[in-house]
């Protein structure tokens, strides 16, 4: 994809987000990589610790995962957030340190958001199927319509 396709998905996004959660101010914008970056987020000082903000998170998380790009970002106290809460916050919604920070082909924020793909179903190694037991009843259709007590119980 080109980057302008990018930065317009980008732009579209941020205008969801915002129609979607009125109140909700944020700008988005695609680094080489691509990376979706979150350059920034903002909550009025009455909407924040309400879950507005998760949700809002977890809308964009949802979308760069569908689209197949990580998110990168810089927590930052400049409009008014704690931000020691902050990072906090987005190590809780899958953000790590970018370790990477400065190196080329590296995304430029502090902390990253690696892709995460819905994990395949496991199966349980410990669980077997069930299966039916012969009856000597006459294929247990006594027992189901409860003409016969259970097996292995007393009355």
């Amino acid at each position: 994809m080109t980057d302008q396709v990018q930065e317009a998905w980008a732009d579209a996004l941020a205008d969801e987000i915002q129609t979607r959660y009125p109140g909700v101010r944020l700008q988005l914008g695609i680094d080489p990589g691509p990376y979706l970056v979150l350059f920034w987020i903002l909550l009025t000082t009455s909407e924040r610790g309400q879950g507005l903000g998760t949700q809002v998170m977890k809308h964009l998380i949802a979308a760069a995962d569908v689209r197949g790009v990580p998110i990168t970002l810089s927590p930052s106290d400049k409009f008014g957030g704690d931000l020691e809460r902050l990072h906090t916050f987005y190590r809780r919604l899958g953000f790590v340190p970018n370790t990477k920070r400065g190196k080329i082909g590296s995304a430029r924020e502090s902390m990253v958001r690696p892709l995460h793909s819905p994990a395949p179903p496991t199966r349980r190694s410990h669980h077997r199927p069930r299966t039916r037991q012969p009856c000597r009843n006459g294929g247990g259709r006594a027992r189901r319509r409860g003409r016969h007590p259970p097996r292995g119980r007393r009355a």
